[in-house]
């Protein structure tokens, strides 16, 4: 019942959505084409009453009809398969798009996706969970319901027939014989519930083995991806040997755990193929006494051992599927788990953070780190358009974590943070340059704008990437395509681009030369003249390009001065 609650959590979201009325018409569809087959199916049982006695009693002309039924019958099976395919799938479709987009938008909103790795360290690949696992969970949940939808169906649809031949059985006892009302659906269901509860104890570890299947494999192929990534600095470091060492540490940890899931996996196949293949020849055991004394014909032992087959594969559904459901049931887990961080991810900020169209204030605010130590006490800046302010101090004593404080992406803080929100503008140590052409990474996040080619080409050439303005179009992994200094340099175009009101720059020419630092920084005072700047670096050049200079010091104090002459 846990797994079905957590299985209507995940899945009402979509079925009470805006999308409701064309995936209801598409699942009604979906039911009576599967409806359908179980038709054919029940024709097929009648099939084989007269087709076979039409064979014991050497009827050939009973014979070719029962022959073109067949074909019919095949044609209507094909026909109605592949209907149930076509709107299964469309469904599918409807319903990957809408909860992969609405998992998306919940990631992605309030910088979830930020917050998830600073407060949530045990997320296990986000990316899995909305890539991969909602499309298992989709496809799986249709297949099983549908399946589960068909054996309900076919078991009250074949149990009338087998109820029925069972009065042909007749059991002797005491020198009498008696019939026994329904004796074979009373068989078929004690072989069914025996069979589903000892492959259900059999199979008992296949849902924690399935999840962590699921985790290792994440973690094998993201230690890929990182190497691709860092590939000149590992190389570099020649660090391959290391890496090789952490490939196999994984590569092994998913391969054990896969064998041990093999293992019982053979154990349930095995069973499963034995219990379902048996349950054939049941009735025929069953009912050969009264057959060879001539009680009914041929025809009849095939329908009645054809009924038995589906009424028993109805009640055994559940041993037939039980691998994929309890894959199904690990899918489930993964994605509860996944939804309750984003949905508990909210981390409240004792930050005001308030939007003001002209100027930056900052008010009373404290920032400590999550163990505690306090960073800043009671800091207050005031810049007005035009101001800039150099940030300086060694490494760790908080300059890049009072940029994330002041922007909104630290927590562990409270005062009030005023500026133009909307219009700001943060150009990091490691600029992001996202799939696609050059001209959609130099415009990230706006949308690029193909009649300002000529000015963006002008500025590209100021900051000294005039060697790639003719590669606007070109779509490449750019962050593994440019050289970090150069990557840095498209942050500055992006910047002269967008001409925010507030411009934070967190060691953002760190790769750069004094020269190409210095063209950059003047090109930003002239080009964006109201502007203000906060920068964050180390390099005392960088004070000639700023009106004030803020200087952290040990014990949360700092010290703020002007500097004589600013550029």
């Amino acid at each position: 019942m846990h797994t079905l609650r957590n299985f209507w959590r995940l899945a009402r979201p979509f079925w009470t959505s805006e999308e409701k009325y064309p995936a209801l018409l598409l699942l009604f569809a979906t039911v009576l084409m599967t409806l359908c087959m179980v038709g054919i199916n029940i024709l097929t049982n009648f099939w084989n009453l007269h087709f076979y006695n039409a064979l014991q009693a050497l009827d050939y002309h009973g014979f070719l009809i029962g022959s073109l039924q067949f074909i019919l019958l095949q044609i209507g099976t094909a026909a109605f398969t592949v209907g149930a395919f076509h709107f299964q799938q469309k469904l599918t479709l409807r319903w990957r798009r809408w909860a992969t987009r609405n998992m998306l938008d919940q990631w992605l909103d309030n910088q979830r996706y930020h917050k998830l790795k600073l407060s949530e360290t045990d997320v296990d690949n986000p990316d899995q969970r909305i890539a991969e696992d909602i499309d298992l969970f989709i496809i799986k949940s249709l297949k099983l319901s549908l399946g589960l939808l068909t054996s309900v169906v076919s078991l009250f649809s074949f149990l009338h027939i087998l109820w029925q031949a069972s009065s042909l059985v007749s059991v002797p006892f005491n020198g009498e014989s008696f019939v026994i009302p329904g004796l074979l659906v009373w068989v078929a269901l004690v072989y069914a519930i025996a069979g589903t509860g000892v492959a259900f104890w059999l199979g008992r570890a296949l849902p924690s083995l399935n999840f962590m299947q699921q985790r290792r494999e994440a973690d094998f192929r993201f230690s890929l991806i990182r190497l691709r990534e860092n590939a000149d600095s590992v190389a570099q470091y020649r660090g391959e040997a290391v890496e090789k060492q952490r490939f196999n540490l994984r590569l092994e940890a998913a391969l054990e755990n896969f064998w041990a899931l093999v293992k019982k996996q053979k154990l349930i196949m095995g069973y499963s193929t034995l219990y379902l293949r048996s349950a054939t020849v049941i009735p025929m055991f069953i009912m050969a006494p009264q057959f060879f004394a001539g009680a009914f014909p041929l025809g009849r032992l095939t329908q009645i051992s054809a009924a038995f087959g589906e009424v028993h594969a109805a009640i055994a559904y559940l041993v037939e599927v039980f691998p994929e459901l309890s894959e199904w049931k690990s899918v489930i887990d993964r994605l509860v788990g996944f939804q309750e961080r984003l949905d508990n991810v909210e981390v409240k900020s004792q930050v005001r953070h308030e939007q003001q169209a002209n100027g930056l204030d900052i008010k009373d605010l404290d920032i400590w780190l999550p163990n505690g130590r306090p960073l800043f006490k009671g800091f207050n800046l005031s810049l007005k358009p035009g101001d800039s302010l150099m940030i300086s101090a060694p490494s760790g004593y908080g300059k890049s974590t009072l940029i994330r404080t002041i922007t909104g992406l630290w927590h562990h803080a409270r005062g009030s943070s005023c500026y133009d929100r909307e219009r700001a503008l943060t150009l990091s140590q490691k600029p992001y340059l996202p799939l696609g052409n050059l001209r959609e990474a130099l415009w990230y996040p706006k949308p690029p704008r193909r009649e300002e080619d000529a000015a963006l080409r002008q500025i590209m050439e100021q900051v000294g990437l005039q060697h790639l303005a003719d590669q606007l179009e070109q779509e490449r992994d750019w962050a593994q395509t440019l050289s970090v200094g150069e990557q840095q340099r498209c942050a500055f175009v992006r910047a002269l681009l967008t001409r925010p009101t507030v411009l934070f720059l967190d060691e953002s020419s760190s790769a750069l030369d004094a020269a190409n630092e210095a063209r950059c920084y003047q090109l930003l005072k002239q080009t964006l003249p109201d502007t203000i700047l906060i920068s964050v670096g180390h390099s005392a050049s960088l004070e000639h390009f700023h009106w004030q200079v803020l200087e952290l010091r040990d014990e949360a104090q700092w010290v703020q001065r002007k500097v004589r002459q600013a550029v």
